[in-house]
């Protein structure tokens, strides 16, 4: 019994440390379980936390050279190769090191600079459209303490894009809402919202893209499109889906074009609905949700908004968004506007400028030192003064060889009047061709305006030719101007040779007597004309004949065959000398300060802007008198008066608006009516015409260009200037001024391709025309006609189709919302849609045909008038508007020169690589 006690006390024993040391055994198994899964999951939060490091520092890189690309046209190696010194600091990404140093990789030329090359774009919304592309391969390697380490290689491409490779490019928001039918071909972008509305059918052929939201429930001015605009939009799933002026357009999947559902079905295929998307305070509405399945899916992303991949695609200089920020921004239309004093060429903002790209330059303004403020005083005796009783000696015309006067007035006589300034009556004799900006004493003479015309040669110096351009005569016949070269039928009757024509004969002087008129300083007039859209606040008929001072605009004449000619050497000259190799073509520049004021609220200098900004008044059921304080914001964060987007409203261009038709339009501080003073005896219906605003000079900032002379006469000639070399290349006008366009323009009925619209190769100039506004006029405009029937829409009439061809940049007026006390149309409030973007002033009763490109990218500043429908400013095209996209345009080169180019880096691949801890 004993024995058998101490065995089971052994056993026990035994089997306690058996259990002891399996537990132990458990124990140090889970300690080492608990213990690896530590380490690995240290391993783990190191690795990750090495990967965001590495993404945070590619990120960064990406951004920063973004931001140096919208900084810089053409940054060089070194500020490239610099980005790599400002990774993220420990603040922002913990403790972690990038070493080795994050590089930037691509090709570069003998200097060292990125290498570009002309290629398509392969990623993003952009895809398929050429560019100026740098590929770039972009390397980040991050580390943590512990050893983890993460390197991330990313493949980019930076693209610059021409703009004019889009058939419609809307720096702010873009609509349309055209009543008739319409279509027009190309790719459409805009950085705001886009509004698609119809009133029958409205045809899309390509990709429509906008960065904020696509709208079809209201116009940009507030106004339900249940009311007016039942019509369908029809819109492609691939390129070139829908058919162009085809109404309706096929549809189906074997057409690969579907149409949007028509209003009241809201929201559709919009991306918004239920009022106006944006940051101002009359902001509303709300998103569609499924739009980004419906835009990725059965639209096949060929409707697109920010959500499903557009971008912001701006200018490089341009630093913010004025359609998100609230102003001061950078604005577009500085490309447009001549330096300022002290500017650099080679900067950002001076790059852009096409003052600095051109190869001519035609410049005119109320002081020698604000025909080129970046230089100061030129003394080459090119700058031309139109002083008192001034000629130009031996000059051709038609009937022989004179002296010819710059036009002077006489008080009393032909309609003429005295102009006024600050103090009073002026004494006479004055320049037609002058100002009164200078408040002068008493008695004093006007002082003429000032001139300047320079080419630059082929070693890049800048050669002034004022006098010769002067040389070949200023001067037409009445109300004629030409519409063939030198040595046809149409040319210019008085001064043959003419590019620049400053003036016109008195209505009772012909060419036979030319001769002697021209040594006669009296027997001249200025080149005067109405624009009711300017002059009349609202849609509303007025006395015939009466004109409001605002809307007397003063043309400056480019007559553009003759120019032509010049550059060849078929007019003697120095034409030959220009240069045509850097741009690809030619581009002239032309900027006309005379009568602009220095602006009160930006430096108290000129900058290029009219100072006109008081026009909406929504309150007022008439408009005046204008209330002389902002407009309230509505659409966006700015006054839709500030078109300048300085915060403020610019009504200090008014003071002198009236001068020259002895009209004190100065006559009371901050009065905003005095612009809209109305002159009873604008001009007559007799034989001769007389009239105050036909014969008298023009002294605020109502000062533009007017290309005539650009008609095809002759298939397989150009009409406008190109390469001589060549043939090829073409002409771009720039513009700090409207620019008018009298008939045809690089084109003519003689055009193959409007007849079939498929032969595109007829021989034409690469042409654009950028400014602060692009108004095309008929081949039977009359400029006196316009000062008589200034309100009478109906006796400015068409009687045949008028053909333009060329890529048109300009401005439009901020929208703002219907007023509900003006009387006018459901458009009133709107800018007009691109249908309307090329301005019109008469009662179309044919066809408007066009081909180019149609772009906006700034607000206008300079003819600030809203748009005005249907009463005295135009009449929609009877034969419609046969709108048709350059697709020339989408070979590199075809493109006009000097074309702007927007900044885009597109992500291509993206790859890591991980060192574990």
């Amino acid at each position: 019994m004993g024995m058998s006690k101490r065995s089971s006390r052994g056993f026990t024993l035994i089997a306690a440390l058996l259990l002891l040391v399996l537990l132990s055994a458990l124990a140090v198994g889970v300690m080492f379980l608990v213990t690896n899964e530590g380490h690995m999951s240290s391993n783990e939060q190191e690795d990750n936390l090495a990967y965001y490091g590495a993404q945070s520092g590619v990120e960064k890189l990406t951004a920063d050279l973004s931001l140096l690309y919208q900084t810089s046209m053409s940054p060089t190696n070194g500020q490239i190769q610099n980005l790599v010194n400002f990774p993220p600091t420990t603040a922002q990404v913990g403790n972690i090191s990038f070493t080795p140093p994050p590089t930037i990789q691509y090709s570069t030329d003998p200097n060292g600079n990125p290498v570009s090359t002309v290629a398509n774009i392969s990623s993003g919304n952009n895809a398929g459209l050429y560019a100026s592309i740098i590929p770039m391969t972009l390397s980040v390697n991050a580390t943590r303490p512990g050893g983890a380490s993460v390197n991330i290689t990313r493949r980019i491409e930076v693209a610059l894009i021409p703009v004019f490779q889009f058939g419609v490019f809307c720096g702010y928001d873009c609509s349309y809402f055209p009543g008739p039918n319409f279509s027009f071909g190309g790719r459409v972008h805009t950085n705001g919202s886009l509004y698609l509305a119809d009133g029958n059918m409205l045809v899309f052929n390509d990709k429509v893209a906008a960065f904020t939201q696509v709208v079809t429930d209201r116009l940009e001015n507030g106004h339900s499109t249940a009311a007016g605009y039942t019509g369908t939009v029809y819109v492609s799933t691939a390129t070139g889906g829908c058919a162009l002026n085809t109404f309706p357009p096929p549809t189906g999947g074997v057409t690969n074009c579907t149409t949007i559902p028509a209003p009241p079905t809201y929201p559709g295929d919009a991306s918004w609905s239920g009022g106006i998307p944006g940051n101002g305070p009359g902001a509303s509405g709300v998103p569609n949700n499924a739009f980004p399945s419906i835009s990725a899916g059965t639209l096949k992303g060929y409707l697109a908004t920010s959500v499903t991949g557009v971008t912001n695609m701006q200018l490089p200089f341009v630093q913010n968004s004025c359609t998100s920020n609230p102003p001061p921004c950078t604005d577009p239309i500085q490309i447009i506007r001549k330096p300022q004093a002290g500017e650099v060429a080679t900067g950002a903002l001076g790059q852009s400028r096409l003052y600095n790209k051109a190869q001519i330059r035609i410049l005119l303004a109320d002081t020698q030192a604000d025909l080129h403020p970046e230089r100061g005083p030129i003394g080459d005796g090119q700058d031309v003064q139109f002083a008192l009783n001034a000629f130009v000696p031996n000059v051709t015309t038609t009937v022989g060889t004179g002296n010819q006067y710059f036009g002077m007035g006489q008080n009393g006589v032909n309609s003429q009047v005295t102009p006024r300034s600050d103090n009073g009556v002026l004494a006479t004799p004055w320049p037609l061709l002058g100002e009164t900006t200078t408040n002068l004493a008493a008695g004093q003479n006007v002082p003429g305006a000032w001139i300047r015309v320079e080419y630059q040669n082929n070693a890049g110096n800048w050669i002034g030719v004022t006098t010769e351009w002067l040389g070949l005569g200023f001067g037409r016949i009445f109300n004629t101007p030409p519409t063939t070269p030198k040595g046809g039928a149409g040319q210019n009757t008085v001064n043959p040779n003419a590019i620049l024509i400053l003036q016109q004969l008195r209505p009772t002087l012909t060419p036979a007597n030319a001769t002697g008129a021209l040594a006669t300083r009296f027997n001249w007039y200025p080149i005067n004309f109405y624009d009711a859209r300017e002059g009349e606040i609202r849609d509303v008929a007025q006395a015939a004949g009466s004109c409001a001072v605002n809307g007397i605009m003063n043309a400056v004449e480019l007559d553009v065959g003759n120019l032509k000619l010049w550059l060849n050497g078929a007019i003697a000259g120095s034409g030959a000398n220009v240069n045509f190799t850097t741009q690809n073509g030619y581009v002239l520049y032309f900027s006309d300060r005379r009568g602009m004021l220095p602006d009160l609220n930006q430096g108290n200098v000129t900058y290029g802007e009219s100072g006109l900004e008081d026009v909406v008044n929504r309150a007022s059921a008439t408009g005046l008198p204008p209330d002389g304080v902002p407009e309230p914001p509505f659409n966006y964060q700015y006054s839709p008066e500030d078109v300048d987007l300085n915060g403020l409203l610019d009504n200090w261009g008014m003071k002198n608006i009236g001068y020259g038709f002895g009209v004190d339009t100065n006559n009371a501080a901050l009065n905003p009516q005095r612009n809209f003073t109305r002159i009873a005896n604008c001009a007559t219906n007799a034989n001769p015409p007389t009239g105050t605003g036909l014969a008298n000079m023009v002294t605020g900032a109502r000062h533009v260009l007017k290309l005539v002379d650009g008609r095809l006469n002759t298939v397989g000639v150009s009409p406008l200037p190109v390469r001589p070399d060549n043939g090829q290349g073409g002409f771009t006008v720039a513009s700090e001024n409207p620019v008018y366009v009298k008939g045809d323009y690089n084109t003519s009925s003689l055009d193959p391709f409007w007849a079939n619209n498929a032969n595109n190769a007829t021989t034409h100039a690469a042409a654009a025309i950028i400014a602060d506004s692009v108004t095309v006029l008929s081949n039977q405009w009359s400029d006196v006609n316009s000062l008589y029937n200034t309100t009478a829409m109906g006796n400015r009439a068409t009687t045949a189709d008028a053909y333009y061809r060329m890529a048109v940049a300009g401005g439009k007026n901020i929208p703002f919302p219907v007023p509900a006390n003006w009387g006018n149309n459901q458009d009133t409030g709107t800018d007009g849609g691109l249908h309307n973007f090329l301005r019109y002033l008469e009662s179309w009763q044919n066809a408007v045909w066009y081909q180019g490109s149609l772009v906006n990218m700034y607000y206008s500043e300079y003819n600030t008038g809203v748009f005005k429908c249907c009463t005295t400013v135009y009449g929609a095209p009877a034969g419609g508007r046969k709108y048709y996209f350059d697709t020339l345009f989408l070979n590199p080169a075809n493109l006009p020169p000097a074309t702007p180019t927007f900044q885009d880096v597109n992500n291509l691949s993206y790859r890591q690589n991980f060192t574990p801890q």
